[in-house]
């Protein structure tokens, strides 16, 4: 993953993308950060995006809760905003009940953010936890579960995925967590 011929800058006020949630004030006061807004970048053997996590996505308004780690982010706009959401009734694709939402994972969430902050979301990475449904077994398909929960499900091996892959699952879930190899394709 890692491409040594093509530098990339981020600001990472904590100097761990995995950590990142900054205020709009600090984003948007420090050294024109509103320009790394969508930026896809690459730190260590992982990619990230960073994104703005949706002002309304708090426990109280959203079936999945409180914004949490491990939890799928879905798109809720793309191409100049970066939203993101957990709440699947507010993201792409989701209109009458349909389950395109499951298309429009734009990545992992690291950290319990902060509904309106900036965050860096994964897209790729290796043995990366994530929050899951608890069905699951190495070489299975992790895919966005049709539900409130913003988590993953299982496909098993040698079955075609009905849904875009979130990657490959490394093992067993523990504690309604599930280790995947993380791919999300990029935004176009």
């Amino acid at each position: 993953m890692p491409n040594a011929n093509r530098q990339q800058t981020i600001w990472l006020p904590t100097g761990n993308p995995d950590t990142t949630n900054i205020t709009s004030a600090d984003f948007n006061s420090l050294g024109g950060q509103p320009g790394q807004l969508g930026t896809e970048f690459e730190y260590v053997d992982r990619k990230y995006q960073r994104v703005q996590l949706d002002s309304g996505a708090t426990a109280a308004a959203s079936p999945a809760g409180a914004p949490a780690a491990n939890q799928l982010a879905y798109w809720k706009a793309k191409s100049g905003q970066y939203i993101v959401t957990n709440d699947r009734r507010f993201a792409l694709g989701f209109s009458g009940g349909n389950d395109g939402y499951r298309n429009q994972v734009a990545g992992i969430i690291r950290l319990a953010a902060t509904p309106g902050n900036y965050i860096d979301v994964l897209k790729a990475g290796a043995n990366i936890p994530v929050a899951s449904d608890g069905n699951g077994a190495d070489g299975g398909v992790a895919v966005a579960e049709a539900g409130t929960a913003a988590r993953v499900t299982a496909v098993t091996a040698g079955t075609a995925p009905t849904c875009i892959p979130v990657g490959v699952i490394r093992g067993a879930a523990v504690a309604n967590v599930i280790n995947v190899d993380v791919d999300i394709p990029d935004t176009p």
